[in-house]
């Protein structure tokens, strides 16, 4: 019964002390960017420190998708504030659906007491690279093809030709 009571305890006291932050970002429709290929757009983010001391995090992201705008090694978030983050995100060339993330972490507990746990919160979006559709394009494949069948004609008309 008393390991109860302690296991009871202990947990208010932990859920009560917990230091914690937060990402928000910009919302996204079906979890979804859609760009045409090669071109680029402005995805942002929020840290929000919600304790009573600074707080400092390390951004991890995905290099080949995204880029972050004004870059630093470590954000720090001063005391129940927020601090926003702009990633350009350029579509690959080549048409496609990719899957782009960041990853946001704590680099060392907070110094205003509780339980110091190292957050790192991940996030993961689709990143849609469709074709220019004010462009032209020519679908090669079908010259291909084109050029084997009028090739099986000409060779059936020579094997078929009446001497």
């Amino acid at each position: 019964m008393r390991l109860i009571f302690f296991l009871i305890f202990f947990t208010l006291v932990v859920i009560n002390n917990v230091n914690s932050i937060s990402v928000v970002s910009d919302y996204l429709v079906n979890n979804t960017i859609e760009l045409i290929a090669g071109t680029s757009i402005t995805y942002g983010i929020r840290l929000q420190n919600p304790n009573d001391y600074e707080t400092r995090i390390k951004i991890d992201y995905d290099p080949a998708y995204m880029k972050i705008i004004d870059y630093q090694d470590i954000y720090t978030v001063p005391p129940k504030e927020t601090h926003s983050i702009l990633f350009n995100i350029t579509a690959p060339d080549k048409p496609g659906l990719y899957v782009a993330s960041y990853t946001a972490s704590e680099i060392e507990p907070g110094s205003g007491g509780g339980l110091g746990l190292l957050l790192k919160i991940n996030k993961s979006f689709n990143l849609k690279s469709v074709k220019n559709p004010k462009k032209f394009y020519i679908n090669y494949d079908y010259f291909a093809y084109a050029a084997i069948f009028l090739l099986f004609f000409v060779i059936l008309s020579f094997l078929y030709e009446p001497h």
